[in-house]
Order: C-alpha cells, then structure tokens, then sequence
C-alpha cells in the first residue's frame, strides 16, 4: 500500500536547539511526525530511537554537517543500513560544496537556508519528496529479490508446461481406454450371446427362443452399455480439452512473464569502488567500460556507507588506505550489518605483507586485489565472485 510522506519520521539534527526548534515548527505544518536532536552526546540515542524517514542537517556549516553524520556512521549499528534520505542545509557561499557532496552521493539534496531563507517552502518540498523516497526504497524489492523473483518465475513456466504436457497425456489415456473398454464390453457380450445361441452349443436346448436373446442382447450392448460409455467418454472430453485451453488462456501472461524475468535477468551488476584515489577510481572506470557493470564510487568510508543506504551492490572493491576510516575497520563493519553483510568485498591494496592479508580475512573480505592489477585480471576476478553472488 502506498505510504503518505506526511507520516514521515523527520529528524532535525543540529548544535543549537533554536535553530532546530525553529525547523521542526516550520516542518509542522506538511509533517505529521517531527523531532528535534540538539545535544551532541544524545545524538545517536536520538536516531536509534526516532529511525527517521528524513534526516534534516540543521547546522551552520557542513563540515558540521559531516562530523554528525561521520559521528553517526561510526558509532551507530542502525545508520547504515536503515533506509532514511538526508537533506542538508547551507549558506550561500557553501552552495557548491553542497552541490559537489550530494552529487558524490553523500548527502541526498541541499537546500540555502542560512542565514534567511529565499523561499519558505523550499525546505518543507524538500523534505516531502525526501520522505516519498524514502518510504518508497523501504517498501521497494532489492535487485536480488527481483532476480530471485525472475527465476521462480521461469521455473514456474516450466513445471506449468510439465504439467499441462501430463495433464494431456492422461486424459488423451482416458479416453483410450473407455475406447478400448467399450470394445472389449461389446465383444464379450458377443461371445457370450454366441455360446447361448449358437447351434451346437449345450445352452441352446433351454433357450426357447434363440432370435429373442440375440436381440436382447444387442439391445444391451448398444443401447445400454454403450450409452453409458458414451456418456463417460463425453464427460471426458472438456478434460482432454482442457490443457489446451489452459494453455491459449495464459499465453499472453506468460509472455509478460517472460518479459519481465528478462528484463530484469538484463539488469547490471552494481559495483561499488571505495578509493580515495581519484587516478585509481579512473583506472578501474577505463578496465570495467566494457563490462555491463554499474559503477557507484566512494572517496571514503562515510560516502561509501552513505551510498549503502540507498543502494546495495553486488560487490565491493575496497581500497585498505582510506582517509577517515581504514578499509578493514569497514569492511568489519559492512559484515556486521546483516543486510549488507553477504555482499563480497574485494580488498585492493599495494600491501602484500601477511599481516595486511589476514586482518583484511579476519573482517570479512572474500578476497584480494593487488595494485598495480591489470584489466584482464581485474574483469576476471570480479566476474568469478559475481557469478558465484
């Protein structure tokens, strides 16, 4: 059933309760369910407690805005996989780093609220299509539920064609052997008739009227036994119909069946690439362009569980170097969230001491990539673990 985005659970973060208060009442009045979340050390109490649809990040600066959220990420078990959309306030000289970080995907959208707001309801329509999406990716079907759903679907095709094939063939022997008892039933009353008739045979002595039983019997084969043979038979006949029927009937739903298993068996593996590299995101951008692989990036293990949030991957290649928080400790984390936790992560690293490696095994990681790696080794090892995903 659809969701009302007005029955969103919306959280104003913020370092200064005015300010939030001043938010949550001016949300008040298109929002049925506002809260506000001023103190620093109630933060992640707040979210845990509230699990907002909608994130408001009421401060006055981002990089504020991105120590709450980085606080959040590191500290919380229920942030990274609990399906909310963020939507950041700025001031107008920030507008473009706003701009840059949610095209980067680590918040949803912005909006210039300091220090006077432009246009009252820019913040309240924000927040209402932010709610809408986030209803909407709650109640959604992953991409593996759709192809899980896809291949149920062919197997029903096929075991539906199996069956309506022996649903045939079973009524086709049906009516064969009412054929074949019909016979069987009018030769033995033959037989019968000619042992109690016929000249010669001991029977005809107390037979007073041999003309009489001939007739007799006829009239039992033909009219009585073979009426009801003949009706049997006809009864029969809808079902020796009836598997083709069936078939002509669901021909074009599955035709739409197979549509959509194809479509959706079509769809592209998504991969995401955590890297603070720009060079090293490209590289793999240039040796993954011929492969039908989705691409998602992340500088950093905040964006990386910032995209998590509205997309799931199908695999992982997670540099170890990373600025905030090293690949390990999120890889460590990823498996400790239990819908996120059997997405392969592939570790790509310049380090090949053992050490390196078996931390990176010890939290999770399915496998290595070491650099510098070449475009054939990388397309095969990412193809060996999605196809085993």
């Amino acid at each position: 059933m659809k969701q009302n985005p007005a029955t969103a659970k919306v959280l104003v973060a913020s370092d200064n309760a005015d300010d939030a208060a001043q938010i949550v009442k001016q949300l008040q009045g298109e929002q049925e369910r506002v809260r506000a979340s001023a103190n620093a050390e109630l933060a992640v109490e707040d979210f845990e407690d509230f699990k907002p649809d909608v994130l408001v990040l009421a401060f006055d600066n981002i990089e504020k805005a991105q120590r709450y959220c980085l606080g959040l990420y590191r500290q919380s078990q229920v942030v990274s996989h609990h399906p909310h959309r963020t939507v950041l306030l700025c001031t107008k000289d920030e507008l473009r780093s706003a701009f840059d970080l949610c095209k980067k995907g680590f918040f949803d959208d912005y909006v210039l609220y300091w220090p006077l707001s432009q246009d009252g309801l820019r913040l309240t329509m924000s927040v209402w299509n932010a709610a809408r999406e986030a209803l909407a990716l709650a109640s959604g079907p992953s991409m593996q539920e759709l192809l899980a759903h896809a291949e149920q679907l062919g197997a029903i095709e096929s075991l539906l064609d199996q069956q309506l094939s022996e649903g045939g063939r079973h009524a086709v022997a049906a009516t064969q052997t009412l054929k074949q008892a019909e016979t069987a039933i009018g030769a033995a009353i033959d037989e019968f008739s000619q042992r109690l008739t016929h000249p010669g045979n001991a029977a005809v002595v107390e037979v007073k009227d041999a003309a009489g039983w001939s007739r007799e019997f006829d009239r039992l084969k033909n009219d009585s036994v073979s009426q009801v043979l003949k009706a049997t038979a006809d009864g029969l006949a809808p079902i020796a119909a009836w598997p083709g029927q069936v078939h002509d009937q669901l021909a074009p739903h599955r035709a739409g069946m197979r549509d959509f298993a194809k479509k959706v068996g079509q769809a592209h593996w998504i991969v995401m690439v955590v890297d603070d590299d720009e060079f090293a995101r490209k590289l793999i951008a240039k040796a993954l362009e011929e492969q039908k692989y989705e691409l998602l990036f992340a500088q950093d293990g905040a964006a990386a569980l910032g995209v998590l949030r509205r997309t799931r991957p199908n695999l992982i290649l997670m540099d170890i170097n990373l600025p905030d928080m090293d690949g390990v400790t999120l890889t460590r984390r990823l498996k400790a969230t239990p819908h996120l936790a059997d997405i392969p992560v592939l570790m790509l690293t310049g380090d090949a001491r053992r050490e390196t490696l078996a931390s990176s095994m010890s939290a999770g990681a399915a496998g290595f990539i070491v650099k510098p790696f070449t475009r054939d080794s990388l397309v095969a090892k990412l193809g060996r673990f999605l196809r085993a995903d």
